[in-house]
């Protein structure tokens, strides 16, 4: 069986229309071609499709049955050819992402922003994640796209440096250190913020330095806000601090071993990307580009 699209496009038009030589038109294709184009179907098929005039086209009772059963077809082939397209071109589609929520909270959030209102279409999913489990998602195949800093070469994955940041000490105003740069000894001396997870953890873990932890929280807001009420001190990234509320605080560059990060993207080596994934590395490069010159 050897199925032609075009062969029941044509019918299609001609059925609707009840003329060749408009369906003809239609189809940008000579009167003459057109008619090659049903009589080749009507042999394939074995039956007679159309009674026709010079002016007219009736459809036989077997082309009546034959058009009740395919019109919905061919509108709904046509109807995923056209999402197809949109899918190549990165208009449409699903795109999921793995991230660390330092990333997420500021460049990712701004990126997602600006993404959406030039591609409304493109369903995204982001998954926030330890800074390993994000590699290990793309590894995986559980996402597209991962975003953090890979502490070591992988050949599994292609990785794209996008940006930096510094780990930045925040302390409350009026603060011994709230001045000038510290190095990573200085947090050992007053009461720390934990956060459960994030880069200055792995820094003070990597480091071997000893803090006096007051107590352990999930958000970064949250450890803002307890400085800000003078129970101790943090360090967090500077790529979040553009949307946190930092009155009342002071952010006072850290010195040292894995004080300044990179951060990227990465993808599955030898695996082609998707046009939405494309377009969305595009724009986080982009966002971020732009919010490190504001920076400076």
């Amino acid at each position: 069986m050897n199925i032609k699209y075009r062969q029941l496009k044509a019918f299609s038009l001609a059925a609707r229309m009840s003329s060749f030589m408009e369906a003809a038109s239609a189809m940008a294709v000579t009167p003459a071609s057109f008619s090659n184009l049903i009589k080749e179907l009507e042999q394939d098929l074995g039956v007679i499709l159309f009674d026709r005039t010079t002016r007219r086209c009736v459809l036989t009772d077997a082309g009546q049955v034959f058009h009740d059963q395919m019109s919905g077809a061919i509108a709904h082939v046509e109807t995923l050819y056209r999402e197809m397209i949109e899918i190549g071109q990165g208009h449409r589609g699903r795109l999921a992402i793995a991230a660390v929520p330092s990333l997420s909270f500021g460049v990712i959030a701004r990126a997602l922003a600006e993404y959406k209102t030039s591609y409304p279409n493109v369903e995204i999913v982001l998954h926030e994640r330890r800074n390993d489990d994000v590699f290990a998602a793309v590894r995986n195949r559980e996402v597209e796209l991962g975003m953090g800093s890979l502490l070591r070469q992988d050949s599994a994955l292609t990785w794209l440096p996008t940006l930096t940041d510094r780990l930045m000490l925040i302390v409350p105003h009026g603060h011994p250190l709230a001045k000038g740069r510290v190095g990573w000894r200085a947090l050992a001396s007053y009461p720390y913020i934990m956060m459960s997870t994030g880069p200055a953890e792995h820094a003070i873990r990597v480091n071997n330095l000893r803090v006096n932890p007051l107590m352990e929280v999930e958000h970064v807001a949250t450890a803002v806000a307890m400085v800000r009420h003078g129970m101790g001190i943090t360090a967090l990234p500077s790529s979040v601090i553009p949307v946190l509320n930092m009155e009342g605080v002071v952010c006072v560059p850290i010195e040292g071993r894995l004080a300044i990060r990179s951060l990227g993207i990465a993808h599955r080596s030898g695996s082609k990307l998707s046009r939405a994934a494309e377009t969305f590395i595009q724009t986080v490069r982009g966002v971020a580009k732009r919010s490190q010159q504001k920076n400076k």
